[in-house]
């Protein structure tokens, strides 16, 4: 096996971390591995050295297209050969990327998640001179159900995987809870993964949470407490807003204060958006107001502070965003304004997300009438659903086993559906819905605790912190304080059993408080009684 340290060294001229090296000697060994570093942490390097280790071709799978031009730009200038196909190419780029794969031509291929549904780009690849030795793919939350991101589209890629012969997986993330690591192992059929999870605490960045003004309207409320916040800390800074008209509104209000500011948001055209990104990594502005839109792929190390104007929709998201500040190595703050009433955002958003009634029955009254293949594209044509939403259909039958993929766009119908088809898909979908809902609840959780607010972040992701961290805004508070008392010796990562909820994994727990997760109803935060009453068992 490839020396991974060394050929790092002396091709691309850097060090690997730990998490980075055992990664690399992971995948290069032809383990399947998921990696769970955090953001910035240097991800790409991974795939880069492992593929090149590997002597093939590295597919790499990824919805960042800033991100993708850029590692091709690296590569080429390291005298590597690399592609991308995404849905930014025109037919004459495309058609020359293609023939550069037919011959054989490329070590790494960048492909956007749109492409998993192109048959003409899975016909090259699959028919690739080079073999196909590693399939990597960045921000693996994405094909989580349970991750904060969830994209249909990337529930392709199992198949497309097998379709290439089944080359070792790397699934790398910055952003993924215990139950979220299971589903991405298990969307993906990953064999035997070895599971890589770095230490999720960046103890550089303060965190603490600002209350609004009693008595205000809301929106008044929201802009005041954010305006006098970012006004209190250095700039560099990313101001995170949950509708558009917040952007819009909070940017206003800044530039009265004379900074020089923009607002990011997806309403706004492309070249606008890429003018404001440009602005920001090279000084010219100084902070910007956006709405989640804004961020992946971005690595600008010297972002001092991270403002979020509401609640997000889950902690995944919100350690995501928060992790842009500090990156290099100094002092950073994160602090999140806080109004009860902007919980109603997250959840209507979670609520819109949900699969409705009709649709199911659109979709499954179409199945009914067939049998043999048919394509998402014939389904939601006959149902008059989105294929989107098809998409979303279909992925709760297959796993259901109710249907058979065949192939990355299609499924095979049995003569007869199960009589309980329509229900299964329902309850599947309350599930989720269940989930969402218990995401925002522990974001909400995190913005009310007054325990230490790394101990409560870090827990929704598994990991244990004796507090106090010294370096949140709830330390000096008697609840944040250590209290003498012990706590469960319960580890992390324990399965359990709820009397109402069924099974689940135990996250975290000290003194006051015990974080679960349970596949019926999603994250739960419970008292250490539920243990002394025989209300929550260890398995």
């Amino acid at each position: 096996m490839a020396d991974v340290t060394a050929l790092a060294a002396s091709v691309f001229g850097f060090a690997l971390r730990p998490s980075q090296r055992s990664a690399a000697e992971a995948v290069t060994g032809g383990r399947d591995t998921l990696a769970v570093l955090p953001t910035g942490s240097g991800k790409s390097a991974i795939y880069q050295v492992a593929g090149l280790a590997r002597e093939g071709v590295t597919v790499v799978v990824s919805p960042l297209i800033a991100l993708q031009r850029d590692q091709v730009r690296s590569l080429s200038g390291l005298g590597l050969r690399a592609v991308l196909l995404n849905s930014s190419l025109h037919a004459a780029q495309r058609a020359e990327v293609l023939a550069t794969i037919r011959a054989g031509e490329t070590d790494f291929v960048m492909l956007g998640p749109e492409q998993l549904a192109n048959d003409e780009t899975l016909r090259e690849l699959t028919g690739t001179p080079r073999p196909i030795t590693l399939v990597a793919v960045d921000e693996a939350h994405l094909v989580s159900e349970w991750g904060h991101d969830f994209r249909p589209e990337y529930l392709r890629l199992a198949d497309v995987i097998d379709a290439f012969g089944r080359p070792p997986v790397l699934a790398l993330t910055a952003t993924a809870a215990p139950p979220v690591q299971a589903d991405i192992t298990r969307q993906l059929r990953m064999r035997e993964p070895q599971i890589i999870v770095a230490d999720f605490d960046r103890p550089g960045i303060t965190l603490a949470v600002r209350r609004t003004r009693h008595g205000l309207p809301e929106d008044q409320a929201i802009d005041d407490r954010t305006v006098e916040v970012v006004l209190a800390h250095q700039t560099p800074a990313l101001v995170y807003a949950l509708t558009h008209a917040r952007c819009e509104s909070l940017a206003e209000r800044l530039r009265l204060d004379s900074y020089r500011v923009a607002a990011y948001h997806a309403g706004m055209p492309a070249a606008e958006r890429g003018r404001v990104q440009d602005g920001f990594f090279a000084g010219t502005i100084e902070i910007v107001v956006a709405t989640s839109a804004f961020g992946m792929g971005i690595d600008k190390p010297d972002v001092r502070t991270v403002v979020h104007a509401g609640v997000p929709g889950s902690l995944d998201e919100y350690y995501q965003e928060i992790g842009r500040a500090g990156r290099d190595g100094e002092p950073a703050n994160a602090i999140l304004v806080y109004d009860p009433r902007t919980v109603r955002i997250p959840r209507l958003l979670a609520a819109r997300s949900r699969i409705a009634a009709g649709t199911i029955h659109a979709v499954v009254d179409v199945l009914e009438s067939r049998s043999g293949r048919v394509t998402y594209q014939e389904l939601a044509e006959a149902s008059f659903v989105s294929k989107h939403m098809v998409e979303r259909v279909v992925a709760e039958l297959l796993e259901l086993d109710a249907l058979e993929a065949d192939g990355h766009d299609a499924v095979l119908i049995p003569k007869r559906l199960p009589r309980t088809t329509f229900a299964s898909v329902a309850e599947a979908g309350d599930r989720h819905q269940a989930v969402l809902t218990s995401r925002i609840d522990a974001a909400r959780h995190y913005a009310e605790t007054t325990r230490c607010r790394r101990a409560e972040l870090l827990g929704y992701f598994g990991e244990h912190y004796e507090a106090p961290c010294g370096t949140c805004d709830n330390d000096n508070t008697a609840a944040a304080a250590p209290s003498g008392m012990s706590a469960p010796e319960l580890p992390g990562g324990v399965g359990v059993h709820h009397r109402l909820w069924g099974p689940g994994t135990l996250l975290s727990r000290d003194e006051h408080e015990l974080t679960a997760v349970f596949a019926s109803v999603g994250y739960r935060h419970l008292t250490p009684a539920v243990l002394a009453n025989g209300v929550l068992t260890i398995d």
